[in-house]
């Protein structure tokens, strides 16, 4: 398993440990990543939980409270039903929610892994195995857990959620709506992971880092939008 020492290089010099990574050619180097950000994922759900419980009462008493469809002799009933599953959930419910929370950023890492395998062997005629993939990929998303050290703290200290560390910062837009979910999703924090996946592209699939580049960033815009679009539907 790739050394403890050597995680740092990722954000400092990214070839160089893929290079490595690449002729160890062993997909049991993806483990510790995995591990890793697993560990931040439960760590960010046990600092965050008592904001995260506000901000879902918040949410369901804006839902309940705002739907034409719910007859108003009944909302406050079951307002009340709701905020109490949310105030006192059941162990398995908690357990979910830590599961969850653990699991989501090792689940990316398989999807995106997935997607840099499609576009890589697919669109540029590459052979590189998933597993050579999915130990560059796991190794980029520690980009995600230095994004938890700087976003949780700030969450707890503002004690929101909606923490911006990119163009989300300029404001524009109603909360929910497309352009403001868009611009949030405009982050520094992903576009650095956009960076840092096609320089292990070009390591994997021994070419410049330009075409992966933009291949990656024509993905991430389209990632965006749709889900700006479904999010201001949901809203």
């Amino acid at each position: 398993m790739f050394g403890l020492n050597n995680l740092i290089n990722v954000f400092l010099e990214p070839r160089d440990i893929f290079t490595i990574l690449s002729k160890r050619n062993n997909w049991k180097d993806s483990i510790l990543p995995f591990i890793i950000t697993a560990i931040v994922g439960i760590a960010s759900m046990a600092v965050l939980e008592e904001l995260l419980t506000e901000v879902q009462i918040q949410q369901t008493e804006k839902y309940i409270m705002g739907n034409s469809q719910i007859p108003d002799d009944q909302k406050e009933d079951i307002l009340t039903e709701s905020l109490k599953s949310i105030t006192h959930p059941s162990s398995s419910m908690k357990l979910i929610g830590y599961a969850s929370s653990a699991l989501s950023t090792p689940f990316r890492i398989l999807m995106m892994s997935l997607m840099i395998m499609l576009i890589g062997n697919f669109f540029f005629g590459g052979k590189t195995t998933y597993g050579n993939i999915l130990v560059m990929t796991s190794y980029t998303y520690l980009i995600a857990v230095l994004e938890s050290l700087v976003k949780v703290p700030l969450m707890v200290s503002q004690w929101r959620v909606d923490i911006h560390t990119g163009l989300g910062l300029l404001g524009l837009g109603e909360e929910g709506s497309f352009l403001f979910n868009f611009m949030s999703g405009m982050d520094l924090f992903a576009f650095w992971r956009v960076i840092v996946l096609a320089i292990g592209m070009s390591v994997l699939y021994r070419r410049e880092v330009k075409p992966f580049l933009i291949a990656l960033v024509i993905y991430w815009i389209f990632q965006i939008t749709f889900f700006s679009f479904i999010g201001s539907l949901i809203t």
